[in-house]
């Protein structure tokens, strides 16, 4: 397995290659372990020149985190959270 640096390393380079937001999973990670690698996520794509737009959480996993729906992160190149009915512990990254 994967340890987080590596987890975000692997994030970032697929939100690079891809035109539209594909599903991370972290079903395996609490939601302490879940913010750590969303937060790390949207930090590296900012040292990487990645721009995100919008972040897509579930809402039951967004109000775990603390995240309200239309948040604008004050890290990285200031993503939105954007609640997504359905996607459950999937977090979606749409660059900009």
């Amino acid at each position: 397995m994967a340890n987080a640096a590596e987890l975000v390393e692997a994030i970032c380079s697929v939100i690079r290659v891809s035109v539209a937001p594909i599903p991370i999973s972290l079903m395996i990670h609490g939601v302490e372990d879940a913010a750590s690698i969303i937060g790390a996520t949207v930090e590296r794509c900012y040292k990487l020149d990645i721009a995100l737009a919008t972040i897509f959480i579930d809402p039951e996993l967004g109000t775990e985190l603390g995240l309200a729906n239309g948040k604008i992160l004050d890290h990285g190149h200031s993503p939105i959270i954007r609640w997504k009915d359905g996607l459950g512990r999937q977090v979606l990254f749409q660059r900009g």
